[in-house]
This record gives structure tokens, C-alpha cells and sequence, in this order.
């Protein structure tokens, strides 16, 4: 038996995508899972600004201008935060990858037969293909959203312009042939 025969099948990468994670790209991310995660939560909000706002209009009939203040600047807090928060935990999750992941952000994700492994300089992490339960296409960069028993929802970016032509399709091959 040669030392080639011993070789785990399942421990043979398919494919590898290798690229530097720019802020553009984390913040697109932030953007597009927040949205798609957090529409409900968005709408309530939105209501919630308009209630507030409504409110703090009623205290200028009321002549009563810091209980105005408070409610218009209230409302606006809610807004912005649940419209636009996902560009301040963009921020900070970039952040945490810079400590993570070392300047610029190099991300390594081997995909394997059963599982894709997530290279950083601390730690690896390792998702099943079950785990996937959402698959969000853009024209350059595909997000796999992975959630499992004891770990919160996972968001792993690829970057399609990292793959040759050839990569590209095994990728996708791969990915969709794992959800079916």
C-alpha cells in the first residue's frame, strides 16, 4: 500500500478561493445579509420612526420644544440605526478580521467533498455543506450563509473574480449539488 493509498478522499480539496477582503466588499456584504436577514425587523422600525416622529410633532402644537427634541432625535436614532446600522457593524466586524486575519484581510476557504474549511492565521473553522441555508448571488462575489447547533449565523464570502473560469463552475457545481 502506498503512502498516495492512505489518503482521506474526503481531505482532497476540490477547489480553493484565495482574495483579499476589502472594506467595499465587507460593507456590501453587511448590506445585503442585513437587509435580507432584518426586512421584518426594518419595517417595525420604520413604523416605530414615524410613531416617534408623530409624537415629537405634537409637542411643537404643545409648545413644549425638549420633549420635541427628545422624540424627533429619538425617531431618528431608530431610523438610521435599523436602516443603516449594518455600516457600523460592517466597521467593527472588519475590525475584528484585520486582528483576526492580519492586514490586508487574506481570506482562504478550501472546499472539500463533505465540508469547506476556513483558513485564518489563529484558528481554522470547518462548515458542513448541510449547514449551508442560504446561497445569495452577485456578479462577483457568491455569500454562503451557514448556521449550525452552537454557532450563530455565519456569513463566508467568495470571491468569484479569485476563480479561474474552470473553478468557478466546479464551485458552483459543488455548492448547488450539495443543497439538493
Amino acid at each position: 500500500m502506498s503512502h498516495s493509498d492512505s489518503v482521506n478522499p474526503d481531505l482532497i480539496p476540490i477547489v480553493e478561493n484565495k482574495f483579499i477582503l476589502t472594506k467595499s466588499m465587507n460593507r456590501r456584504y453587511a448590506k445585503i445579509t442585513y437587509r435580507k436577514f432584518h426586512s421584518k425587523w426594518q419595517i417595525a422600525t420604520l413604523i416605530a420612526s414615524i410613531v416617534l416622529f408623530a409624537v415629537g410633532f405634537v409637542f411643537v402644537f404643545l409648545r413644549l420644544p425638549i420633549p420635541f427634541a427628545i422624540f424627533i432625535l429619538l425617531g431618528l436614532y431608530v431610523f438610521f440605526m435599523s436602516w443603516f446600522g449594518y455600516l457600523y457593524q460592517a466597521a467593527v466586524n472588519y475590525s475584528q478580521m484585520k486582528l483576526y486575519c492580519g492586514t490586508p484581510v487574506e481570506m482562504h476557504v478550501i472546499f472539500y467533498p463533505k465540508f469547506f474549511r476556513v483558513v485564518g492565521s489563529k484558528a481554522n473553522y470547518d462548515f458542513l455543506y448541510t449547514q449551508i441555508t442560504d446561497i445569495i448571488e452577485l456578479d462577483d462575489m457568491t455569500i454562503l450563509t451557514v448556521s449550525g447547533q452552537g454557532i450563530i449565523t455565519h456569513g463566508q464570502i467568495i470571491d468569484k473574480k479569485a476563480f479561474s473560469p474552470e473553478e468557478l463552475v466546479k464551485f458552483q457545481k459543488l455548492i448547488y449539488k450539495k443543497l439538493i
